[in-house]
Parts: structure tokens; sequence; C-alpha cells
């Protein structure tokens, strides 16, 4: 992407979409968008009951999204640790149903076993370079359950089958005595369970590649990560487990003018993949979240919705002018500018800039705004990117 243009283009955006519903002062006129013009082919156009996508288990995923927004990214914990591999559709959220992503587990190792109790949780992860085994990396766990006694079993449990798998030796982290550590010479991998209340706090960290191998500036992080998130926690207030079902779908109605994965998309595991999160859960879902921490703070982002696209909710219409600039900075590798979609003057939209490239890891998008609110669209090709950007559009404007 050449981004000599970027803040014109997003500039043109933010006032072409108030200016719809706003006669404003005597300036220039600028563009208007005619909405009966846009063509968004068969994808939807109207706001929809997403209460209808409720099952017996969504309060648990529901609680699961409440704890993220109290997770530390990885850069909350350390500052260089600022990169996100598994972003964007790597679901986070742990429950019953859908277990943490544990490492050094035998390969017959399943977490229900290990976890009587377990309500909801959120897993996170960060490294210190984008590729693999170049630095230290970090996995996370924040993980409610029913009892404090449950929690700490969970803790003893989970190191023992680790145990198992990669023998180590216990190191002490200052501040910490209870926990529970195991540190792998042969791995270099340092796991540490901290039973904390009913939450059961985890770290796992790796460092392939300092020499000699020392688990002490590990041991260190695990230090930093327990500190921020028992932090966090404090503005935590569990949902009792009979009020679990009563949890809101949606907030404002934002997920119902988000517009839904197409079912060719949604993934095979049974539960919703569309999402409304706050500011911080929203974070891992970034690649570079020390990036949109920052973007998020400047454009007054306080909620996003993700499912076929992902909505932005900013503090006013002239935030998203700053937002669009940074998320399509953030988003700039391998791409190149390619055309906006027709009767859509200041939507920016991008495509895959190697002719050799794959859809499924540089899909073509499109950014968009309307009023207080910022949207990314993704497609197969530009000519469905399109459509869905006229659809999404339309379905923010309903009935404003």
């Amino acid at each position: 992407m050449r981004f000599g243009r970027t803040l014109c283009i997003a500039l043109i955006t933010a006032t072409t979409l108030t200016a719809c519903g706003d006669s404003g002062d005597d300036g220039p006129a600028t563009p208007t968008i005619d909405i009966a013009a846009l063509d968004s082919g068969n994808f939807p156009t109207e706001p929809r009951d997403v209460e209808a996508t409720r099952r017996d288990d969504s309060g648990y995923f529901l609680e699961a999204m409440r704890i993220g927004a109290v997770t530390p990214v990885a850069v909350d914990i350390d500052p260089r640790l600022t990169y996100q591999r598994r972003y964007s559709r790597y679901d986070r959220r742990n429950t019953p149903t859908s277990a943490p992503t544990l490492f050094s587990v035998p390969e017959e190792f399943e977490f229900g076993q290990f976890a009587e109790g377990f309500i909801a949780g959120w897993e996170a992860n960060g490294e210190r370079r984008s590729t693999p085994l170049l630095g230290k990396e970090i996995q996370t766990y924040n993980l409610r359950f029913g009892t404090a006694a449950q929690a700490e079993t969970a803790a003893r449990g989970l190191a023992d089958e680790q145990q198992k798998v990669y023998p180590g030796v216990p190191v002490p982290i200052d501040g910490f005595p209870g926990a529970v550590t195991r540190w792998s010479h042969e791995k270099r991998y340092l796991d540490v369970w901290l039973p904390h209340g009913e939450m059961l706090l985890g770290v796992h960290l790796q460092d392939p590649v300092t020499e000699p191998a020392d688990p002490t500036a590990l041991a260190e992080i695990a230090k930093n990560a327990f500190t921020k998130q028992i932090e966090m926690l404090k503005s935590y207030e569990p949902t009792p487990v009979d009020q679990l079902a009563s949890l809101p779908v949606d907030i404002d109605g934002m997920l119902s003018r988000t517009l839904p994965t197409a079912e060719r998309d949604r993934p095979g595991h049974g539960h919703s993949t569309e999402v409304i999160a706050t500011d911080q859960a929203a974070l891992h879902s970034e690649k570079s979240p020390a990036l949109a921490k920052g973007a998020f703070a400047d454009a007054g982002v306080d909620l996003v919705a993700s499912d076929g696209a992902r909505v932005y909710r900013t503090r006013d219409a002239a935030s998203t002018v700053r937002l669009i600039a940074a998320l399509t900075a953030m988003r700039a590798d391998g791409y190149k500018e390619a055309d906006s979609p027709r009767d859509m003057p200041g939507v920016e939209c991008f495509d895959m800039s190697d002719p050799k490239g794959s859809w499924t890891t540089t899909p073509p998008t499109c950014f968009l705004a309307y009023d207080r609110y910022v949207a990314i669209v993704q497609g197969i090709n530009l000519q469905e990117v399109h459509q869905k950007a006229a659809a999404q559009y339309k379905l923010l404007a309903h009935d404003r």
C-alpha cells in the first residue's frame, strides 16, 4: 500500500459519510453515497436478530469474552513482545466445550479430565519476532473455576501432565510462592500455573535462541504477567453460573449491523463465530497490538464487532479518519492499492501485490466508514469485497 494518499482518502471517507445526515456549515459540498445505487450482490443488507444464534452454551462463551476484557495482551506484559502471529480467526475463548491450547501435554491429553469445575477463560499469545523460533514467545491463560479448590487442583494436575512429557525442574517466581513451575532445559520451556482465588493463571514461555539457556529472564516475564493479570482482574465481576444464559449476545446492536460470516467460511467446531468485544479484548485479534492499542486510544475505540466483517466504534466521526489511516498502515505488507467500489467514493481498497499470492493469506480488503463506525471487509476477489463493502455500508446506514 502507498500511504501518501491514505489520510486524504480517510478524510474524504469521514466527511462523505457524515455529510449524509448533516447539512453542517457553509464549507464546500462533499460527495454523498446513494445507497440505492450500491451493488451489494446477494449479501445481507438488513440488521439481523443475533439473539437467534444463542445456544445452550452461549453464556459460557460470553463470559469468556468478559474475561478477555480483563486479560493483558503480551505487550502489556513486556514491551518487546510486540507481535501476534495467531490473530484474527484464532478463537481465544475457552469454555468446557472449547479447551485452551496447551503445550507440553501428552498426545492423548484431555483438558476436561484435569479441570473439574472449569467455567470460562481466555488465552493470549505474543512473540518477540514476526518469524517463529527467532525470539521469546509467550502464551497466557486466564481461567475461571467454580471454586478456589478446583483451581488449585487443576494447577497441580496440569503441571503433572506437562512433567510427564518434558521433565523439568522448578524455578521460583519472585513474589508468587504459590506458583507451580517447571523449566525444561531440553525444550527451553518454562510453564507456570498460579491459582488466584477461583481463577487459574497460566504462563507458557519459550526462548529458543538465547545462549546459554537460562530460565531467569523468562521467570521475570512470568512475574510481570501475573502482576499485570492480577491487577486487571480487580475490575472483573464473575457472572454467577445460573445467570450466564442471561448475558447479552449483542451490545448496542453492533453485531446485528455487522456483515455475517458466509456459511462456507464458518468453522466446524459448532459454536458461534460472531463476537462483540471491548477494546482490550479486541486487541488480542490484532496482528500488531502495540500499534493497535495506540490507535484505539487515539480514536476512542470502545467496542469492536467481528463476524463476516470487523466493525470498530470510535469516539466520533472525525476519529474514523485517524483510525482508518492507522489500520491501513498496520496491514500494508503484501498489498497494493485497488479500485474502490462503484458509487462509493472515499472507500479505500487493496489487493495482494504478488500476482502469485493467495487470497487465504492476503485477501482483497476494503476500509469504509459510516458516522462513528469503521469497517473492514475482505473477500476472495475484488468483486466480492466490493459487494461486501456495499452490504456493510447498507447495514450501518439502515434506518439511520
